[in-house]
């Protein structure tokens, strides 16, 4: 019971906060929100990798391949033995080919 009842830190509270707002955001689809929210998730907790993942992924999802696959990379580099580690990576390999198409 007292576990519970430790006062939290600001920098917790805070990230706790936009995670919950980018719950919202990602059910309802609004990847321009939560690519907001995400942006200052990692600069709060950069080294948090798994939002540095769901900022890739939702870069993705906003057709700006080259910054989903800046993200994943790092996510890669920092938990290759994750669970999602294999379907991450064949995610960045689409995002590599996409990006590896005639120069206009």
């Amino acid at each position: 019971m007292g576990l519970f009842l430790q006062t939290a830190a600001p920098r917790e509270i805070l990230a706790r906060m936009l995670r919950n707002l980018k719950e919202i955001h990602r059910m309802e689809q609004d990847w321009g929100r939560m690519r907001a929210v995400l942006n200052r998730l990692v600069v709060l907790l950069p080294d948090a990798w798994e939002e540095r993942r769901d900022r890739g992924l939702t870069h993705a999802a906003l057709g700006l391949d080259r910054a989903a696959a800046d993200d994943l990379a790092v996510y890669l580099q920092h938990c290759g033995d994750a669970d999602d580690a294999s379907a991450m990576q064949a995610r960045l390999q689409e995002l590599q080919r996409a990006n590896s198409g005639p120069l206009h």
